[in-house]
């Protein structure tokens, strides 16, 4: 886990000047500088002794020049398919530039990690970018000068021209809460190498292609149609590669679904007796804390629990700090509860956590997931059973579900997950159905909402700290694996999240069947009472700024008037923009 960054046929000197990213390898770093290209790596140790695993790495035949920030969790594996064995004692780094330099980019297939990676290869002077299949771990480039540079992290591309934010892109987040996604980024003329794909550069000519389709891998699986017992060899496997570090390794833990079927299935991988370190968010805030629950399970479990509580004063000092690690505007209250955690599990010596992402978005686990299983079940009467369970489990009329979903599918998608705050039709593009309304959704949080987002914060925010954070659960063959689930394996009983349940209910009996819990935050109440001063100041900065029409803080307004407002995410929006005007030169350069 690391970052880089660097230039091909450009400026050294510029490279140079880049911004630094120190906190994302605190441990060593250098720099490789040849002909058109430089490079310079900063490296977090996890696997390897810093004289085999040091980067920029060549590979032995002197052809490939490897800059590399992630971890392949199945490099012993591969190190053998190799035919050397051997090459793994010298960690996921060598064998990697190994395998790149004996196959190119014909065998990305056999990597399963998470990864960004800068490779140039001498004999044909090509030059890539590529980015794992789910974007975990970020990559982004700019082009001045007929010149390439690259970065693990948008700062460090910002200094070598204007950049100013994109208006568009900035009203389309503020008026539907969406993150640019794609190639796209909050900048001008900064790009993010697009999950699952690779970016060549040779001779000055530059093209993209994508290696990793989630929509095929999933159309296959459908054919051979997997169950249960295959999801959790998978997962049981993903978690085990996952465990391989140097380094000691921690859990992130919600007392939710999915983080509790993740640490029960490791504590079966791992053992029961192994001192499984468990760390919860925790807000200074009795209505808001459910760490109580988390402490609970662990205790049952057998898993050492650590609460880190997040007060309401120490919100904006934070929020200024994580601001310029994040780049771009990120979730509000509970990111920076997030920061935090990562923070005290840096000074307690865990450099690594593994954690749960991607368990709803795999099984259906949002109410608008159920609501895009009950509309199809109800247009195919394939599972009349099925579809009674869902609407008593949601407490909803059949009609009511059904035109609930269509006006979601009009909407493009854009709804709150409690199917609040639709968008109206006629701004939204409707999709197009993948096999069945549920996994088109499924694909769509997967691909373009959701699991993007939440990768971006959560890097940011546990890099910062120089932490490494893992997903079992985003294991492209696990995911694929419950993606293509029916909706029956998806929501037996009429629960969501069947599969997981089922692991629960071997080992904590009376929890496996409780409802999804939407985490709570006191981001509301915050922002109103204890940090209402704060947040107005912030607003008020981008108000003077200049940048938004004034419409835009009418809703601020209406919110400080509202004796009982039940969203702050508006609120949020304008304080987490604020923090790009706070010198006069911050929102161009």
């Amino acid at each position: 886990m690391c970052g880089f960054l660097g230039c091909l046929d450009g400026d050294v000197a510029k490279s140079k000047a880049m911004a630094g990213l120190a906190h994302r390898g605190p441990d060593s770093s250098d720099e490789y500088s040849a002909g058109a290209l430089y490079l310079r790596h900063y490296r977090l140790a996890i696997l390897g002794t810093e004289e085999t695993a040091h980067q920029p790495m060549t590979s032995r035949d002197g052809n490939v020049i490897l800059a590399f920030n992630g971890e392949i969790y199945n490099y012993c594996e591969i190190a053998s398919w190799m035919g050397q064995p051997g090459l793994a004692d010298d960690g996921d780094t060598r064998v990697l530039v190994e395998l790149l330099a004996r196959h190119g980019m014909a065998r990305l297939d056999m990597l399963n990690g998470m990864f960004a990676i800068a490779a140039y290869f001498r004999p044909a002077r090509e030059f890539y970018l590529v980015r794992d299949r789910f974007g975990v771990k970020p990559l982004y480039y700019c082009q001045a000068d007929n010149a390439l540079y690259f970065a693990s992290e948008i700062k460090s591309l910002r200094g070598l021209r204007p950049t100013p934010l994109d208006p568009e892109r900035t009203r389309h987040y503020l008026d539907y809460g969406i993150y640019p996604g794609g190639t796209d980024t909050f900048f001008d003329g900064i790009r993010q190498v697009e999950a699952g794909t690779w970016v060549r550069r040779q001779n000055g000519a530059q093209e993209e292609r994508r290696y990793f389709d989630l929509r095929a891998e999933c159309g296959r699986l459908l054919e051979e149609k997997p169950d249960v017992d295959e999801y959790e060899s998978l997962l049981e496997d993903a978690i085990r590669l996952r465990l391989r570090s140097d380094v000691p390794i921690s859990l992130h833990y919600s007392g939710g679904t999915d983080s509790t079927a993740l640490l029960l299935k490791t504590k079966e991988v791992w053992g029961w007796d192994f001192p499984i370190a468990a760390f919860s968010m925790a807000f200074d805030e009795p209505a808001f804390d459910e760490s109580t629950l988390a402490e609970s399970y662990c205790a049952q479990i057998g898993a050492q629990h650590h609460k880190v509580t997040l007060s309401a004063a120490e919100v904006p000092a934070l929020a200024a700090q994580l601001h310029y690690f994040e780049d771009e505007p990120y979730g509000g209250i509970p990111t920076i509860a997030y920061y935090k955690l990562n923070m005290v599990e840096r000074e307690k010596g865990y450099i690594v956590s593994i954690e749960g992402q991607g368990g709803d978005e795999t099984f259906g686990g949002y109410v608008y997931h159920a609501y895009m299983a009950m509309y199809d079940l109800a247009r195919s009467g394939a599972n009349p059973a099925l579809l009674k369970m869902l609407l008593q489990t949601y407490r909803v009329e059949p009609g009511q579900a059904v035109a609930a979903a269509e006006r979601l599918i009009a909407a493009g998608f854009q709804a709150h997950t409690d199917l609040t705050d639709l968008r109206e039709p006629a701004t939204a593009r409707r999709p197009e159905m993948f096999v069945d309304w549920l996994k088109t959704i499924q694909l769509y949080d997967i691909l373009s909402n959701k699991i993007p987002r939440t990768l971006r914060f959560n890097d940011r925010a546990s890099m910062a700290c120089g932490r490494e954070i893992r997903f079992p659960m985003l294991d492209y063959r696990v995911l694929a694996c419950g993606l293509a689930f029916s909706h029956e394996q998806k929501y037996a009983q009429g629960l969501s999240k069947a599969p997981l349940r089922e692991i629960i209910r071997r080992h904590l009996q009376g929890v496996y069947a409780e409802p999804k819990r939407s985490v709570v935050t006191p981001q509301t109440q915050w922002l109103r009472r204890e940090l209402k001063d704060w947040a107005q100041e912030r607003i008020d900065v981008l108000r003077q700024s200049a940048f938004l029409p004034m419409e835009y803080f009418d809703r601020a307004d209406a919110f400080y008037r509202d004796e009982n407002p039940t969203n702050s995410f508006y609120i949020w929006q304008l304080i987490n923009l604020s923090f790009f005007f706070d010198q006069p030169s911050a929102a161009t350069h």
